[in-house]
């Protein structure tokens, strides 16, 4: 047996490594490059695919959108409404619940009372196809349901 290694090659690696050795190596840094160019490719195409979706108006539109402005359209359904189902101390309360939501400070039983306050505020909008109170009262439902998710 050899003291080095590097003395006597082994047969089985004279056999099937050794022969086109240079070839093999080139191939398989060629696979490794063509990864990292088709990943490089991927990345490419979800940079274009997000700044699209920023550039878009609707997106651009939504950000804008926050939870004082969806309060203001509920008080303009509000003075719209004939006979409001909702109660003074259920108006309060949806104001209150609204600048808490706001603020992000609103608790879970909170969150809870606001999101049945509303649902009495959705089925009036619907009835009265009031498009933009539906759309407010539906985005503050998902910003709770999101609060109520996470806790």
């Amino acid at each position: 047996m050899p003291k080095d290694i590097l003395e006597k090659v082994p047969s089985w690696v004279e056999r099937f490594l050794l022969p086109n050795l240079e070839e093999r190596i080139r191939t398989i840094v060629k696979t490794e490059v063509d990864r990292v160019m088709e990943f490089q490719k991927a990345i490419s195409a979800v940079d274009t695919r997000l700044a699209v979706l920023e550039n878009n108006p609707l997106t651009i539109a939504f950000r804008a959108f926050n939870v004082q402005k969806a309060s203001e359209i509920l008080v303009s359904l509000e003075k719209k409404m004939g006979g409001n189902p909702l109660t003074p101390d259920e108006l309060r309360l949806r104001r209150e619940f609204t600048t808490k939501l706001d603020t992000g400070i609103i608790t879970p039983d909170e969150a809870r009372q606001l999101r049945n306050i509303l649902d009495k505020e959705l089925e009036e909008a619907r009835d009265k196809n009031d498009f933009l109170a539906i759309l407010a009262i539906l985005f503050l439902l998902g910003l709770i349901i999101a609060i109520l998710s996470r806790r």
